[in-house]
């Protein structure tokens, strides 16, 4: 555990944010990776079937993400404060509602899935891939919830290393585990993308043993056998109050990304694809900013518990630095090798040609993200959350989609009118979550 309420702010922003840019960096990688074992072993089909599940995957975990994101805020503040007995309370409490809300949330979602495709134009030649490897996905829905609910709560106390150590373990395992399961080697049968699918079920399953066990004999306050398993009103209120804006956040977000997918598959698979390989490289591009942004939530947190408010400039300050040293890098990078990138994950001409265009246009953004998740995450350490469920829905719902239609339907632009929209809708966020940060209103939002 480390408290981020005195020292040196650069050292502990470094030393804090770097295993979980490093852990984001590997899931990224992991999920190229995967994108290239389903494209190059089943074919750019397949992929476009695992592209269109995994928005809808997302919208779906909304309500985990929230009360997810809410725990960490809510275990820095208290952990900050000292007050040993509210982070207990928190922990038994936030688990509990993690564990009851993702059964009821996997039952539902398996049983409507097949409709939840239809909603979203998925093409029928894809749709039978996409329907087996959404729902096995979701049956091992609590495995990744409760993988997720320990490193927010480490991310909390201030951990970012074990974190980082359980992610590369489930990282390789599904390296490994999900081309062999693809293919079929030995005793082990050919399942197709239904072998994606367990690979990535069956890894989390591993690391969330391994690393349970693991962090019990480190962390007293992790040890489910020593909590008193008990509902506390008070604090699930506070979780849900705290958690549903969270929740309808990532909502929106995720129903923004349904209208796009649902644009984009009026285009034909390989456009989908196109899609699909395009927010991988995404989610490897912008994943250092998001995570230097969810290490100032901690950081910020921690000091508005223990009242040091004086210290959160200088963390943002860093942050905006470094955020963007590393965005520059990656913008240049995809850039430059953009035809090889495209190439890694399918043959097909067409496919890599408007690969390279997505990178081309989407690229832009990453700058843009590297300055947004910046003062989001001062923002939301303070646990101002309903202002940025406001920005958020102006940003993705008001703007985005509605210029992504116009674009691709009203101008000779077509799919690239959908890229353009991309970072547009991001320039939005950035410039509403700056302006909201300079008014100053986030530092009377403490919650505990």
């Amino acid at each position: 555990m480390r408290d981020f309420t005195k020292g040196n702010i650069l050292k502990s922003l470094i030393l804090f944010s770097l295993p979980i840019i490093i852990g984001d960096i590997l899931q990224g990688i992991y999920t190229i990776v995967d994108a290239v074992w389903v494209g190059r072993l089943i074919g750019y089909e397949a992929l476009a079937a695992v592209s269109a599940s995994t928005p809808l995957i997302f919208f779906l975990l909304s309500l985990i993400i929230g009360i997810n994101a809410s725990t960490n805020i809510l275990v820095a503040q208290s952990f900050g404060a000292k007050n040993n007995d509210l982070l207990s309370k928190v922990l038994t409490n936030s688990f509990l509602t993690v564990g009851v809300s993702c059964v009821f949330i996997s039952c539902i979602s398996i049983i409507f899935a097949r409709n939840l495709l239809k909603i979203i134009n998925t093409p029928v030649s894809i749709m039978e891939d996409a329907y087996i490897y959404l729902i096995i996905i979701l049956g091992g829905l609590i495995l990744q919830a409760a993988y997720y609910w320990f490193s927010v709560v480490l991310r909390g106390l201030g951990n970012s290393k074990t974190p980082l150590i359980l992610l590369c373990m489930s990282v390789v395992l599904n390296i490994v585990i999900t081309p062999l399961l693809i293919v079929g080697v030995g005793p082990l049968p050919e399942l197709g993308i239904a072998g994606s699918a367990l690979g990535t079920v069956i890894s989390t399953l591993i690391t969330t043993v391994i690393g349970y066990i693991y962090l019990i004999r480190k962390n007293q306050f992790l040890d489910i056998a020593n909590w008193h398993l008990k509902f506390d009103k008070q604090i699930i209120k506070k979780i849900f109050s705290l958690g549903i804006p969270i929740s309808f956040q990532m909502f929106i977000k995720s129903l923004s990304a349904l209208l796009l997918v649902a644009l984009v598959n009026t285009f034909g698979p390989a456009v989908i694809a196109t899609y699909g390989i395009g927010i991988r490289l995404d989610m490897f591009a912008f994943m250092p900013a998001l995570s230097i942004g969810i290490a100032v939530s901690s950081m910020v947190a921690q000091n508005l518990g223990a009242r040091r408010i004086e210290r959160v400039p200088t963390i943002l300050k860093w942050a905006l630095l470094f955020s963007l040293c590393i965005a520059g890098i990656v913008f240049a990078f995809l850039n430059i090798f953009s035809h090889r990138i495209a190439a890694l994950f399918t043959q097909n001409p067409e496919v890599v040609v408007n690969t390279i265009r997505y990178i081309s246009i989407v690229s832009f953004g990453y700058i843009l993200f590297a300055i947004m998740f910046s003062f989001h995450g001062v923002i939301r350490g303070a646990g101002d959350i309903k202002i940025q469920l406001l920005f958020t829905f102006i940003s993705l719902i008001v703007f985005r989609i509605p210029f992504a239609y116009f674009l691709a339907n009203h101008t000779m632009l077509k799919e690239a009118g959908i890229w353009i929209a991309i970072p547009a809708g991001v320039f939005v966020a950035t410039v509403l979550n700056l302006v909201y940060y300079l008014s100053g209103r986030w530092k009377h939002k403490m919650l505990l």
